[in-house]
């Protein structure tokens, strides 16, 4: 690691900890899997907000906060959209609500005791955002009325950036800024999906596609094999796409940054290889 990025590393680590620190329930946490933090979204929101300007005590704020509210909005995700069949999991889902709930609320104490209003306003009409795409999103996979790859991944990037993304609407203090940050956000998310979907067929002895690989079998003829070849091919598309903006990025420590989290992806991906090939 090199030495322009251990001081970056770190102040992300230190938010990753503050945010499980205030959302600490051990009754939750015995009964609901707590979502892993956002960290790459995180990353590069700490160093967006950095580069407007911001202190690292206040961009540690909106970071701690974002993330607060983002482990809520993944906790809902998770809850399904029908009762459970005995009583102690239909509990555990009323729980995984209630967490949820929990988790978001947080933020808005946080930014309130910072005197950041504005900013609760900008990641309420965010939270709003989210849901709408979620929304949108379950009713046409419910009825099969996704018509391309493209309206696909629109709402899913709605869904996982949605709150990064109206951070740097706010705060870009110039016009291509606010276009590269956002595009950022969408590519890398969208990787970091993409990668998770491969995995996740991969390693799942009963296949359950999930997301993108759900919508890709609802087309006619549309096969496992054939949907594995198409996740992995836009897996690698978004890897040599990010690999390209790494080489243009300035200053040293966002180009650093997104080059550690790019390679973290290649690992994941030449190590899903390497089990191919084995099989």
């Amino acid at each position: 690691m090199s030495k322009e990025q251990t001081p970056i590393v770190e102040d992300v680590r230190l938010i990753i900890e503050q945010i499980y620190k205030r959302i600490e329930q051990s009754y939750v946490e015995s009964y609901v899997d707590v979502p892993r933090v956002a960290e790459n979204r995180l990353a590069l929101l700490y160093l967006f907000l950095l580069e407007q300007g911001m202190t690292k005590e206040r961009a540690t704020i909106f970071c701690t906060a974002t993330g607060l509210i983002q482990l809520g909005l993944d906790m809902h995700e998770k809850v399904t959209n029908t009762y459970e069949q005995t009583l102690t999991a239909e509990r555990v889902r009323q729980l995984t609500v209630l967490a949820g709930d929990y988790y978001s609320s947080r933020y808005y104490q946080l930014l309130a005791q910072a005197g950041e209003i504005k900013a609760v306003e900008v990641l309420s009409g965010a939270v709003q955002r989210v849901n709408e795409a979620k929304m949108s999103l379950y009713v046409a996979e419910r009825d099969s009325k996704l018509s391309s790859d493209d309206e696909y991944w629109e709402l899913r990037n709605t869904i996982d950036t949605g709150l990064y993304v109206a951070i740097v609407n706010e705060y870009a203090k110039r016009e291509e800024v606010r276009r590269f940050w956002i595009g950022l956000f969408k590519d890398t998310a969208t990787m970091e999906s993409v990668i998770g979907e491969w995995e996740h067929l991969k390693w799942q002895e009963k296949i359950i596609p999930l997301g993108f690989s759900r919508f890709l079998l609802q087309k006619p003829g549309a096969t496992i094999a054939h949907v594995l070849t198409i996740v992995e091919t836009k897996a690698l598309e978004m890897i040599g796409l990010c690999e390209q903006m790494v080489r243009t990025l300035h200053p040293a420590e966002t180009r650093n940054m997104l080059a550690s989290i790019t390679a973290r992806y290649e690992h994941r991906v030449n190590r899903l290889k390497r089990v191919i090939e084995e099989l």
